[in-house]
């Protein structure tokens, strides 16, 4: 792993645990915390304000940042939604973030020095800074899925199984129309099977009883591994063997069950649990969720070439479509806008993935057009689309294996 990657990938956890201890001091304070200093960005008027399908954003960064962050919070708690359908209720009232250009104004309404974003257990708070880069994205889908935690599944959810699922969500991948979860960053696994050889987490038992405050004290690095690898594998090992008692574990939870109890109910004894995760994360060969980031790949691109056709621009050849992103000449709607930049970074990536082509439509009535990967083993990713009003409904990915012969 480059020195780069591991210097960034230790300010986002660096930044996500001192939002962490931020919350838990937070929500020890009196109800007069909402008082801010009377020079505050929203006392001064300073924050414009727009309402999102599912938060109130009050930011001060300019009008076109801000069209890039509603896409992608309405978007983000979609998939949290659809993640946690099994245990999560509804949003009943809209929620409340701010996003700060200025660090100063972050930390002048109570950010903790040091943090790039934080949910206080009233509202979510980030820093914006010059540029909405990966790290400042990954403390927003981190905090933003406690924020949605707090509304919807309620009860006392353990401090690993909390930081768990919030880190889950921080990894994921924005695509423009949803986002891809699941994805396991390859300096993580080399990391997380280090320290599985090393013993150097910490007991499952101990790791299991750990409360939040507990947690907010000692800001390992090592618990967040932890936590994560332990919701990853219930989410997905053993071909998602897991799930249905994940979700059932979640319930209880929701229904102000002991999680002692609601672990006993649903997964039967703990017994033999770290042994099987050990096994799952040891046994991972290297870039096990490659074909998560192509999907993620191929939903990018199926958006903006729905979004070109939407507006009666086809294409002949994927290189085509390309060259013409590169010239700064593709189409979208006006009301259905998406970052230029998110294009960017896909088609920079697109390559190692394997070939791609646009099976175009040739005639007014003909089926809607598709982006087809062919990796290297022969297998397929195919994105298609739906349009409603003239609108993207929907952008479906689909992974066929090659036909076996006879």
């Amino acid at each position: 792993m480059q020195a780069k990657t591991r210097i960034i990938l230790a300010i986002i956890l660096l930044s996500i645990c001192v939002s962490a201890r931020a919350a838990d001091k937070e929500k020890e304070k009196e109800k007069d915390k909402d008082k801010q200093p009377k020079n505050a960005p929203e006392q001064t008027g300073r924050l414009a304000t727009y309402e999102l399908p599912y938060h109130i954003l009050k930011t001060d960064i300019d009008p076109e940042r801000a069209k890039e962050v509603g896409l992608r919070m309405t978007c983000m708690v979609e998939e949290y939604r659809d993640r946690t359908r099994d245990f999560s209720g509804t949003i009943k009232n809209k929620l409340p973030f701010y996003l700060y250009r200025e660090a100063a104004d972050y930390y002048e309404v109570g950010g903790m020095p040091g943090s790039g974003g934080v949910y206080n257990g009233r509202r979510l708070m980030a820093i914006a800074g010059d540029e909405l880069d990966a790290r400042t994205w990954h403390v927003i889908q981190h905090e933003g899925f406690h924020q949605f935690a707090d509304a919807v599944i309620g009860g006392e959810i353990p401090a690993w199984a909390n930081e768990g699922l919030a880190e889950y969500f921080g990894e994921a991948v924005f695509t423009g129309d949803g986002f891809v979860s699941g994805v396991i960053p390859q300096f993580r696994l080399d990391r997380i099977q280090k320290l599985m050889k090393k013993d150097e987490f910490m007991p499952m038992p101990d790791m299991m009883l750990m409360t939040l405050p507990q947690w907010n004290r000692e800001m390992r690095m090592e618990n967040y591994d932890q936590a994560w690898s332990m919701t990853h594998y219930l989410a997905h090992g053993e071909n998602g063997k897991h799930q249905k008692a994940f979700g059932k574990f979640m319930i209880a939870i929701g229904k102000r069950q002991s999680w002692e109890n609601a672990w006993q109910q649903s997964f039967g004894s703990a017994k033999g649990f770290e042994e099987k995760w050990r096994k799952y994360w040891l046994d991972l060969p290297k870039n096990p969720t490659q074909d998560l980031y192509a999907k993620a790949a191929v939903a990018t691109v199926t958006s903006f070439v729905a979004r070109a056709f939407a507006k009666q621009q086809t294409f002949d050849s994927f290189d085509e479509f390309v060259n013409v992103a590169n010239d700064g000449k593709l189409k979208y709607p006006t009301d259905d806008w998406l970052p230029p930049a998110l294009l960017h970074e896909a088609l920079e990536a697109a390559p190692a993935y394997g070939k791609w082509t646009i099976e175009p439509s040739t005639a007014p009535g003909a089926k809607l057009p598709r982006v087809v990967l062919t990796m290297e083993d022969g297998r397929k990713i195919v994105g298609s689309f739906t349009l409603k009003a003239n609108r993207i409904d929907k952008v479906v990915t689909k992974l066929d294996a090659p036909k076996r012969s006879p």
